[in-house]
């Protein structure tokens, strides 16, 4: 997994509120046409998710007058249904003079202008096992006979002692068909958790009993209540009041080639279910420090530690994920894993912004520490969010890049539709149900699943954009300010980021019409245009089709176009 820091900043905003819908669509036409045009008339700062579907396909934009007019402009697709393959399908935007699309389209294409980004770790050993464990997860979670009696009451509870010994089944293998059987002693036991350290682990820089108290502490005073506070309670299966978290060399093993990222640590829902080779106990597993090998770099004591403690945070959504919808709702699948690994990356920026910088010694701040991570696959999203999903197919790994569309839209749900500063009686209520996906989003949000990733797409391009103020909080990032982020680590010799944002929307103006992009749509993203109407210029139609001859787009790819006017 990535794990290198970036010099981190934040910038807010608070902005009044407008959005809008084209309706409910009626019957799909056969061909998608501008003889009956939405006319979307907007003022600077103003914006609208339209549905295609409920004007053949086509919007137009007025005569703009005075000094002409910019728009914002995203071709998406709010499709929430998780499917094999994903839910996709082509496009076609076609933008010309009023009245003028129906002649037939031109023949070239227009190339989108994007920041090529970095080439990162995409789908190595560590995305594949998680997204293993959350599959098989699902699977344990349909068979409702696998569920543990009820644990005990709070006066009941016993937690480990100090120096006692405990064996635990470990993952052997990525599959995790096999298992060891390790035997770890109690370390440290504090408040809620028992730290156990594997008896036999590399003597090499090895955890010092302060380490270990450390890391209780920062699970205790941070992780623990920022992960309660904004998602729910774990289950105590064990009735034991605490979570373990061992620290084995098993789990160093699961990457002997780390090539493609390492495995830190992991949580297992199997854990709290009565199946074979279940540890019925609340259990994360994490990695030691060792020497390097020929294919892994050493893993000394400091960066260890810092490591497990933002896997700690993530993995930690799991397990009251896992608790929430499957042990006290008894769904049948659990959270979609696109939601839930937005959550887990949530979770991280939580402890960016609420641990104290002095707790993240090493690091400028914590944000750095917890979501540097988080703002790669942010950049990586950003660079190309017309090849990839937001609402993942099921057969993905959850890419770095899906992850950090993911992370995005979480984070855009908590600003705008939280009561809090962090956005917390939002991501309870996610967290808090049988309900997953989109339904899940749907429901909490009161919004319909299309217009919520119009405007999310809208505003990752508007948030702090120099010359630009919204009418709406929809548009806007109040917690974040990705583009200071960007640009502060930027465009140096080294910098992370070689330009100031990851892509500039494709370009339509009058000299280029008749203009016409070919693409295709992924479930609950999208792509960019800016279009540009001088002073002189006239009316504009914008026709979404299918393909570049007329057939109307695919209904299953709930498409919207989504526009805020600019200038």
């Amino acid at each position: 997994m990535r794990f290198r820091p970036l010099v981190l900043s934040a910038v807010s905003t608070v902005l009044a509120a407008c959005s809008g819908d084209g309706g409910t669509a009626p019957p799909p036409t056969t061909n998608a046409n501008c003889s009956a045009p939405a006319t979307v008339t907007l003022s600077v700062g103003q914006h609208q998710v339209v549905n295609p579907a409920t004007s053949g396909g086509c919007i137009r934009l007025p005569v703009p007058g005075g000094s002409g007019a910019q728009y914002l402009l995203a071709v998406v697709s709010g499709a929430g249904q998780v499917t094999q393959t994903g839910v996709s399908g082509p496009y076609a935007l076609r933008v010309g003079a009023a009245g003028s699309l129906t002649a037939a389209a031109p023949a070239s294409v227009s190339v989108p202008a994007t920041a090529a980004p970095a080439q990162r770790q995409e789908v190595g050993p560590p995305l594949r096992f998680h997204q293993m464990l959350r599959d098989r997860e699902r699977e344990l979670a349909a068979d409702l006979g696998n569920r543990l009696p009820a644990t005990r009451s709070a006066a009941q509870l016993v937690p480990p002692a100090v120096g006692s010994e405990r064996q635990f089944k470990v993952c052997k293998n990525l599959k995790c068909d096999q298992f060891d059987s390790v035997t770890a002693v109690a370390r440290v036991v504090d408040q809620k958790t028992a730290i156990y350290l594997d008896k036999v682990v590399p003597t090499f820089d090895t955890l010092t009993q302060a380490d270990l108290e450390d890391l209780a502490r920062t699970f205790n005073s941070y992780h623990y209540p920022i992960d309660v506070n904004a998602f729910g309670g774990e289950s105590d299966k064990d009735a034991n009041g605490v979570v373990f978290i061992l620290l084995t060399d098993a789990v160093n093993a699961l990457t002997p080639n780390c090539t493609d990222g390492r495995i830190l640590g992991y949580f297992y829902g199997g854990d709290l279910l009565d199946i074979a080779n279940s540890n019925k106990s609340e259990v994360f597993y994490a990695m030691v420090p060792a020497p390097a090998t020929p294919t892994c770099t050493a893993a000394g004591r400091k960066a260890t530690l810092d490591r497990l403690k933002p896997t700690l945070i993530h993995e930690f959504q799991h397990m009251i994920s896992f608790n929430q919808h499957v042990l006290v709702r008894s769904s049948t699948v659990g959270e979609t894993t696109w939601l839930n690994e937005g959550l887990s990356h949530y979770a991280e920026s939580l402890g960016g912004r609420l641990i104290p910088n002095s707790e993240c010694v090493g690091f400028t701040s914590c944000r750095s520490q917890y979501t540097s991570g988080d703002l790669f696959n942010a950049w990586d999203y950003l660079a190309k969010t017309d090849t990839t999903f937001l609402v993942v197919p099921s057969t993905s790994n959850a890419t770095l890049t899906e992850r950090g569309a993911s992370w995005l839209f979480v984070q855009w749900l908590a600003d705008q539709f939280g009561t809090d500063s962090t956005g917390s009686n939002l991501t309870r209520s996610l967290v808090q149900t049988g309900l997953n996906g989109a339904a899940n989003v749907v429901t909490v949000t009161g919004q319909d699943f299309p217009i919520s990733i119009g405007e999310w797409l809208l505003a990752v391009y508007t948030d702090d954009l120099p010359g630009f103020t919204s009418q709406s909080l929809r548009l806007t990032y109040k917690s974040w300010g990705y583009r200071k982020v960007f640009s502060d680590n930027c465009c140096t010799s080294g910098a992370p980021f070689g330009t100031p944002f990851p892509f500039e929307p494709v370009p339509v103006q009058s000299a280029g019409l008749p203009f016409l992009q070919a693409g295709t749509l992924r479930g609950g993203s999208g792509l960019h245009f800016r279009v540009v109407q001088d002073a002189a210029s006239p009316a504009f139609d914008v026709l979404l089709s299918r393909t570049a001859n007329g057939p109307a787009i695919d209904a299953t790819l709930e498409s919207r176009i989504a526009i805020v006017r600019l200038r």
